[in-house]
């Protein structure tokens, strides 16, 4: 199986944060992975939509969701000075919240010397991802640590796909199973059905 067959990859970003970063991530990935497999904006959610659950399903379709958190991921403020990861319906919350309850890998990168958040910092739906291992990516090394990436998601994918295929032969053992079972229901009772037709033949 070659990498631009495999999964979906979720580019969580905030734009006033690492808008540069999540760009040039995107044009080294999507090559090896194909374009198709990199979801990176929301730009056209349908006006009328609980736009939180279509975040979360959009989630949902991908296998991995990489994080990219920047010097001032932690603290970026809305128009009224409040912090934008305090807000629940914050798009960069609301994402990577989701794909913390999936329990899909979450590779949290720390951009440019960004350090990782601390437990106490986050919301507590997002404090999870702190128990998540990173990579760093910086300017320096850019090509090396995308490299370093690349590879830990191909093995996220490779994971995915394998429990994938897993599950289904679970629902295929499963399902075979309840087949089984009902045929046998089926013999029983009309086994029974032929017994009972016999009693009553004796009997008249």
């Amino acid at each position: 199986m070659t990498a631009k067959q495999k999964g979906r990859i979720f580019l969580n970003y905030r734009r006033v944060d690492s808008e540069a970063y999540a760009g040039r991530i995107y044009d080294r990935l999507a090559p090896y992975f194909g374009d198709d497999a990199i979801f990176m904006d929301v730009d056209d959610i349908p006006a009328g939509v609980n736009f939180v659950k279509f975040l979360e399903d959009q989630v949902q379709s991908c296998d991995v969701l990489i994080a990219l958190i920047g010097r001032q991921w932690l603290n970026v403020k809305d128009k009224y000075g409040k912090r934008r990861l305090d807000n629940p319906q914050d798009f960069v919350r609301i994402e990577i919240v989701a794909a913390l309850k999936r329990d899909i890998r979450v590779i949290p990168v720390l951009l440019g010397g960004a350090q990782y958040p601390q437990e106490t910092e986050l919301p507590e739906n997002l404090q999870p991802l702190v128990l998540r291992s990173g990579l760093p990516i910086n300017h320096h090394s850019f090509h090396t640590d995308v490299d370093r990436l690349i590879k830990h998601l191909e093995d996220a994918l490779e994971d995915a796909e394998n429990s994938r295929v897993l599950k289904a032969k679970h629902l295929q053992e499963e399902l075979e199973k309840r087949q089984r079972q009902t045929e046998i229901e089926n013999y029983l009772l009309q086994a029974n059905t032929a017994i009972s037709l016999d009693d009553w033949r004796l009997a008249q």
